[in-house]
Formats: structure tokens, C-alpha cells, sequence
């Protein structure tokens, strides 16, 4: 209980610095978005597809927090949502992270800039393991039982 009241705290505080310290994209998303949830904030493009393939407002995604924002790289695009994030760059399209894997993702690989590069799958289990495909890497987590856990990751680029 307490780590979940953490992780909503750590999400909500990355959530409103994104929001104060991003540019939000007026352009990248058609004129066909479509909002969502009480708040009426719009998703559009391949960030939508993925949303609503991950199951829309009342899916692990939840609603959204933020406009689609240009990512710090200004090569692609994020938009957050109550559990996660989805990112977007044009050779990878669109993919969520979240949990564990995106906790390491950013803090210990630096996002999208970092050595892995943007996700290019969604989650997926492999054993007792979850794993995410990133452009020059897989990003493993384990749940080792006791509230006990780990992520690494391995790289697949030079």
C-alpha cells in the first residue's frame, strides 16, 4: 500500500513537470483527436491507437494528464497518463511505459535519451520476467516474491 501511495505521488509529481517544463505539440496530433475523460484533454495519432489498444480511459493506461508534449530530444513525442506514458518517435511508433521498467527506464538509463533509446514494444513475459524492447536494448524485471524485485537491462547495440 505504501509503495503504491509512492508511485502515485512519484507520477503525479513527474506528471506536473512535465506539464511546467515541456513544450505542448499543437501540430503533431490531427485535427481528428479525440478527448477523453472528465478533464477533456485530447489524444490523437499513433499515441491514441496505442491508448485505446491498451483499453482507453478505463484501460492500464487511464486517463490523460498532459497534451501531447515534445520530448526533450525534439525528435519525438510523449503524452502521460494516470499509469504511464506513452512515447512516440517516427522509427519506432508508439509504445507505453510504465511500472518498474519505466521507473529504470528514466532514472537509471535517462529516458529516451539515455543508451537504450525509445521503447519499440510493449511489455511482454518471458518466464518468471517482464520485459520491454528499447531501440539498443531489453529492459528485464523480476518479481523475486517478499516485496522484492529488480530491473536491469541488456544491451543489443554496439
Amino acid at each position: 500500500m505504501k509503495q503504491t501511495r509512492t508511485r502515485r505521488r512519484i507520477t503525479a509529481g513527474l506528471a506536473a513537470l512535465a506539464v511546467a517544463t515541456a513544450l505542448p505539440v499543437v501540430t503533431a496530433s490531427p485535427a481528428q483527436a479525440a478527448p477523453y475523460c472528465a478533464d477533456g484533454i485530447q489524444v490523437g495519432g499513433d499515441i491514441e491507437r496505442t491508448y485505446l489498444h491498451m483499453g482507453g480511459p478505463g484501460g492500464a493506461l487511464g486517463c490523460p494528464l498532459t497534451v501531447e508534449l515534445v520530448n526533450p530530444d525534439q525528435h519525438g513525442r510523449r503524452q502521460q497518463f494516470e499509469h504511464g506514458t506513452v512515447y512516440w518517435s517516427a522509427g519506432t511508433g508508439a509504445f507505453p511505459v510504465w511500472g518498474y521498467i519505466g521507473d529504470y527506464w528514466c532514472a537509471s538509463l535517462g529516458c529516451e535519451r539515455g543508451t537504450v533509446g525509445y521503447p519499440t514494444s510493449y511489455e511482454y513475459r518471458v518466464g518468471g520476467e517482464i520485459r520491454q524492447n528499447f531501440q539498443c536494448g531489453v529492459i528485464h524485471f523480476q518479481d523475486l516474491g517478499g516485496g522484492t524485485s529488480r530491473t536491469w537491462h541488456t544491451y543489443i547495440c554496439d
